[in-house]
């Protein structure tokens, strides 16, 4: 059989570090940073690198770089069915502004537009950090529409001239293609907030319409949110979540203490602290993990306090307990997050984890078939698979435990947890060369890794726990 040529050889060395860049998450900005170039000839570049493959959109990109599928990890996923109820996925509206600074704004205006959706428990929105996915690609609307599995297609743009924004949104059939539903909205920007509900509350509006819905009841809820400026830091903290890595998250603790100085009583400044003080904790990004859990749980409980209504604080608030061993609190935390938006893919997750902890295997993989299923390209996905490899481990199933744990190993190799149900599972499995070779590659990137680790995401059976300890000890982990 001939060996198949590798195609991104007709790219040069530059396109192909863009093209790579671009594949694996960046954004415009952050290419042009590390490679010394303009966003716009970033932008140029893509352009052509797209001509040369002959891709059209971002996933498309990553599929065409991706080296051939040798393990479960790394197989293509097939489209999704449509689900039974109506369907849309909200595509990151384009910022037409000409100010790569702006950029936060429009995606503000997405952001909002699909927390709104979601709130409609007759609704099947795809998440923020999947559709984001396809952000500046020239897409095709019908192809979105299959690979996401959804029947709507909401797209738009932002264009902000001095204190004016106009804003402009148009709902298309993803089956025939045909528009559905357009329309533009003026305003100042001093009144964006009154601007963005209007926006919300008639795309939701005209989407139930369509699909013979009842009207939204309640506006977006602006209660955290009552400063332009701390919008915008919170929105920019946003983008550094999704990093993992310590350096963006000292950015986004930078950017959220200034957004706390100017508004205290912002509920989504505490909780998006929160959640940074809680991810440095569960990743190992300091050699003391007890303070930043201690922190997050209090500003959790503080943008609870302050919005008992989000359900972003008390998805923040239910993960935070887990290294504090307050179980059931996370437990109440995380249904009430899932009873105020019964879309909120990160919540179903979350509470898949927490279920797989608590040793409820079964109910935890549907909460993270749920959660993965709204939401199939978020960066955060390896937490989900993780969830189901634990799942799976704690009702015996080593194997499916295994091949789970591989795929969340896949998409962040710093993730150690996966590596321990990995390491573990072999272990049961009397698969002891397999469990040594985990752990070597566990090692090779968290090279100071150790059993202590495992009390960032402790089981409750202390039986349970002890035993997966014994058994990391035998895998070769110090």
């Amino acid at each position: 059989m001939t060996e198949k040529p590798d195609e991104t050889s007709i790219l040069t060395t530059r396109e192909n570090q863009i093209a790579a860049d671009y594949a694996q998450g960046e954004s415009y900005q952050q290419i042009a940073d590390h490679l010394c170039l303009a966003p716009s000839t970033v932008r140029t570049h893509l352009a052509t690198i797209y001509r040369k493959l002959g891709v059209s959109s971002k996933l498309e990109l990553r599929d065409r770089l991706a080296p051939v599928a040798t393990t479960l990890a790394d197989l293509p996923i097939e489209h999704p069915n449509r689900p039974e109820k109506p369907s849309i996925a909200v595509l990151a509206f384009e910022n037409m502004s000409g100010d790569q600074e702006q950029e936060y704004f429009s995606d503000g205006i997405s952001d909002d537009i699909i927390t709104a959706l979601s709130r409609s428990p007759w609704l099947f929105i795809i998440a923020r950090n999947t559709t984001f996915t396809y952000k500046g690609s020239s897409v095709d609307v019908r192809r979105v529409a299959e690979e996401l599995g959804v029947r709507f297609v909401l797209e738009g743009s932002v264009r902000r001239s001095g204190e004016r924004v106009r804003v402009t949104a148009q709902l298309i059939d993803g089956i025939t293609g045909g528009h559905v539903w357009s329309e533009r909205y003026d305003g100042q920007l001093e009144d964006v907030f009154d601007l963005q509900d209007e926006i919300t509350r008639n795309v939701v509006a005209s989407i139930q319409t369509t699909v013979h819905l009842s009207t939204i009841q309640e506006p977006v809820e602006r209660a955290s949110r009552r400063d332009l400026t701390v919008w915008e830091l919170t929105m920019r903290s946003w983008h550094l979540l999704y990093d993992f890595t310590p350096e963006s998250y000292a950015h986004a603790k930078t950017l959220l203490e200034r957004a706390l100085a100017i508004d205290p009583e912002s509920a989504e400044a505490n909780m998006l602290l929160s959640l940074i003080n809680h991810h440095i904790a569960i990743m190992g990004f300091v050699p003391d993990v007890q303070p930043a859990m201690d922190a997050a749980y209090a500003l959790a409980r503080r943008a609870t306090e302050l919005d008992d209504r989000n359900e972003y604080a008390h998805w923040a608030l239910g993960i935070c307990c887990w290294g504090l061993l307050k179980y059931d609190e996370s437990l109440a935390a995380l249904k009430r997050a899932v009873a105020l938006n019964p879309n909120c893919s990160l919540a179903y997750g979350s509470l898949g984890t927490l279920l797989g902890i608590l040793g409820r295997s079964e109910e935890a993989i549907t909460n993270q078939e749920i959660a993965i299923r709204s939401n199939p390209l978020d960066p955060s996905i390896f937490f989900r698979f993780s969830g189901l490899a634990l799942a799976h481990y704690m009702a015996g199933r080593y194997a499916t435990a295994i091949e789970w744990a591989e795929r969340a190993i896949h998409r962040m190799p710093r993730w150690y947890f996966a590596h321990f149900v990995l390491a573990a599972s072999h272990v049961a499995l009397e698969h002891q060369e397999d469990a040594a070779i985990a752990v070597k590659s566990c090692q090779d990137v968290l090279p100071e890794i150790g059993v202590k680790d495992l009390y960032r995401v402790p089981l409750r059976d202390p039986d349970k726990l002890n035993e997966l300890r014994v058994r990391l000890f035998r895998a070769g982990f110090s």
